[in-house]
């Protein structure tokens, strides 16, 4: 019941405005014509008619005190029990596969150690709020609820991509793409007969279009900048600085399809032809869920496409999932004779291979998956 209800409620019983009351029984009442009577507090009731009124308000009480009682608890506080064992769930895989690079700054990222509480006037930690906002996501997204749990794991909820700078950018991404996606939050699809799938596919595809004029400065949106890598690849910094190579640009739009609830990773070579002095590149995977039931989804991927918030390109070329992978220009045979080993960032400890990073070559702090079967396959068909 609501306070403001009850609190009404008893003020009517105890004694309120004489107007709670019927003309007959109010104090100062000339009708003297009844059964008899009681006193209380000041006032003559006739006990019959006051047994009319009080009764129907007795009973509506127990009723109400009845009701909530007999209510299951799973069901009057299920979603906030939800929330907090996928909360502590999402914390503990987070901990558990935490990467090398995060064990001694394990405090201050926000995992707290032993259950003590932290200090007095410190914040949560980027864990804590990357972990809120993958939450939210799943609320408000329809897509998430067709991931396999372990997907969203391993490809939402991590607040790291490789060994970038950590930074609290979750909260900035979620909200600044928000109104754009207005559209496909759960109370504006309704019944909507589009599959998970195409939603997805179009989602993806309108990040990569307004995100780097989103996150850009006024008029100067962000940029493809060659040669930044390890100096500017972290989204914060590429938001800040505005401009970074393919590496910053992959980070930043996983970060940000991550932020809406779209598993992501980021995928590359670190050396075309097994050369370094051919260079690297890196580009982005999704996971994409099937539309067929019982099937497993795919990874498909794509490049980020700063070029459209610059004007260069029709916001109709920005780069998609269901492009040709033929048309992007290093998916070629050429590349991809056997001789060009590509990989995919994880987060899962239990990853079979690291994924190498051309900034770091003796690095093997970052779980990867071997991708080079399936590049070699696909664009070994590409002239």
């Amino acid at each position: 019941m609501d306070p403001e209800e009850n609190y009404d409620l008893t003020e009517s019983l105890v004694g309120g405005d004489n107007d709670a009351y019927p003309a007959d029984i109010s104090m100062g009442s000339n009708n003297r014509n009844t059964s008899p009577t009681t006193r209380c507090s000041g006032r003559i009731r006739s006990l019959p008619t006051l047994f009319f009124i009080v009764t129907p308000m007795i009973i509506f009480i127990i009723v109400v005190f009845l009701s909530a009682a007999l209510i299951p608890t799973d069901v009057t506080s299920n979603s906030s029990k939800q929330a907090t064992s996928l909360r502590d769930s999402m914390m503990q895989y987070l901990a558990r596969h935490i990467m090398p690079y995060d064990v001694p700054n394990i405090a201050s990222l926000g995992f707290q150690s032993n259950g003590q509480p932290k200090p007095d006037g410190m914040s949560d930690g980027i864990v804590d709020q990357t972990v809120y906002y993958s939450i939210q996501a799943k609320t408000l997204y329809p897509w998430t609820d067709s991931i396999p749990h372990y997907v969203y794991f391993e490809y939402v909820v991590p607040y790291a991509v490789t060994n970038e700078p950590r930074t609290n950018h979750r909260p900035l991404l979620f909200n600044a793409l928000k109104d754009s996606l207005k559209q496909y939050e759960r109370a504006a699809i309704g019944n909507s007969t589009q599959s998970t799938q195409d939603q997805i596919k179009e989602v993806v595809k309108l990040i990569n279009t307004e995100l780097w004029a989103l996150m850009g400065r006024d008029s100067k949106p962000i940029v493809f900048k060659a040669s930044q890598t390890p100096r500017i690849y972290d989204p914060l910094s590429v938001i800040a600085y505005g401009y970074s190579s393919c590496t910053g640009l992959a980070i930043m739009l996983v970060s940000a399809l991550r932020s809406v609830g779209i598993p992501a990773r980021m995928a590359g070579t670190p050396a075309w032809y097994g050369d370094p002095s051919k260079g690297d590149h890196s580009w982005v995977e999704v996971y994409v869920v099937s539309n067929e039931t019982g099937k497993d989804g795919e990874w498909m991927f794509l490049e980020p496409t700063p070029g459209i918030a610059e004007g260069k390109e029709d916001t109709a070329n920005a780069d998609n999932l269901d492009r040709d992978p033929c048309k992007r220009w290093f998916c070629k045979a050429d590349r991809f004779n056997g001789s060009t080993k590509t990989y995919a960032t994880r987060y899962d400890k239990q990853a079979t291979s690291f994924f190498p990073m051309a900034w770091a070559d003796d690095d093997r702090g970052v779980p990867g998956e071997d991708r080079s079967k399936f590049y070699t396959s696909t664009c070994g068909k590409c002239k």
